[in-house]
């Protein structure tokens, strides 16, 4: 497994960040609320508008695949019209970030969440594109550190969502996901059968739907609250696919205060992804970092792949003194479905502990170092922005 050693630089401006923290009142002209009379004081009280706030991260990094990484990403959170004057509307963001590397890779992402008025749709949509080289290893949960295949690649990731509040917490709507690589060149290509779906490229074109509730108090630094999320796609070669199979996401969260102030808090986590036997080995179920989140920190991203997979994880969080705090953590799971691999074979177990610092008294946003130890002979740290879940 490759180890990172990376040097992070926050800077923060106009105060505050958090993707979807509930934030104070703001108003436009034409939507103003009536002002309320406080017959004591005989004044007027009008509420504020909402302050949209900047947030960028310049770092650099280094591991033995990429060599030395540089790059930056940056996060806007904001309301408009109505929306601006309104505290129950949830705050939009809009967040874009690049990276290159000294062995010539390179990445740029942006992805958007944008909350209408009393949150009664959110639309979120998500695009990574890049020069990605990996280690493929094979497929399965019994694969062997020493069969790595260098694997190098370009990829685009766009998906979307339009989901409709039913309920105070609860959404649905219809998702779309496209997730293409091409000018796959590996570095044994005689040890790639030329059946493997994926070998020389593939295109995933799935559309479905999506059904979420989300009670957290925080995108970054949950402290209470739950977030439960289903997706379904059919990948479909009538939409562009080229092979066609099904597709499921579940992603349970759970976080639980055990004090009044909420300084200690025990986060719960159950990931599943499944899919159907066509699915090429690009999007294949991967521990490690996933869509919304990371599952066993601090594993080699594609050190195993498969068909499916089930991760059960939980942090224990403590703040510690002022901006900093600490984290114990662990994680049980495995990737199973081909060749008659099963849940059971060879699990994997992963455990540590962690750091963390405050970049924003206001609306709290973590940055997480962590280290990593794991069942199957291997450790790793780890560093992100807010909680690996």
């Amino acid at each position: 497994m490759s180890r990172r050693v990376a040097a992070w630089l926050a800077l923060a401006a106009n105060g505050t960040v958090g993707a979807a923290a509930l934030s104070a009142q703001d108003p436009t002209t034409d939507s103003l609320p009536k002002a309320s009379v406080d017959s004591t004081a005989d004044s007027l009280t009008a509420p504020q508008r909402y302050k949209n706030k900047i947030f960028g991260l310049p770092f650099v990094g280094y591991s033995p695949t990429t060599k030395f990484i540089f790059g930056a990403g940056g996060q806007i959170q904001f309301k408009t019209g109505e929306s601006a004057y309104d505290s129950t509307t949830r705050a939009s963001n809009i967040s874009a970030g690049f990276s290159i590397t000294t062995a010539g890779q390179w990445g740029v992402s942006f992805s958007n969440d944008f909350f209408t008025l009393h949150n009664r749709w959110w639309f979120n949509s998500r695009i990574l594109t890049g020069y990605a080289p990996t280690d493929y290893y094979g497929i399965g949960p019994s694969t062997d550190p020493s069969d790595t295949n260098r694997m190098e690649q370009k990829v685009v990731h766009f998906e979307a969502k339009a989901l409709r509040r039913l309920s105070s917490t609860f959404y649905l709507g219809p998702y779309y996901r496209l997730h293409a690589a091409w000018a796959v060149d590996f570095r044994f290509p005689a040890l790639i059968p030329s059946s493997l779906h994926g070998g020389d490229g593939s295109t995933s074109s799935g559309l479905g739907f999506s059904a979420l509730t989300d009670s957290r108090n925080s995108f970054f630094t949950p402290t209470i609250g739950h977030f439960v999320v289903v997706d379904v796609l059919a990948n479909l070669q009538l939409l562009g696919s080229e092979y066609d199979y099904p597709y499921l996401l579940f992603d349970a969260r759970q976080y639980l205060p055990l004090d009044s102030k909420r300084n200690h808090v025990l986060a719960l986590n159950l990931y599943g992804q499944f899919n159907g036997a066509d699915v090429p080995i690009q999007s294949m179920a991967q521990i490690s970092n996933v869509t919304t989140q990371v599952v066993m920190r601090g594993v080699y991203l594609g050190r195993f792949r498969d068909r499916h997979e089930l991760i059960a994880q939980a942090d224990y969080r403590v703040h510690v003194w002022k901006r900093f705090g600490a984290v114990v953590f662990g994680a049980a799971g495995n990737v199973f479905g081909s060749n008659g691999a099963s849940l059971g074979d060879e699990v994997k177990y992963t455990y540590g502990g962690g750091l963390r610092f405050n970049i924003n008294k206001r609306d709290a946003l973590n940055l997480r170092v962590d280290y990593t130890f794991t069942s199957f002979g291997g450790q790793g740290l780890s560093l992100g922005v807010g909680e690996a879940f």
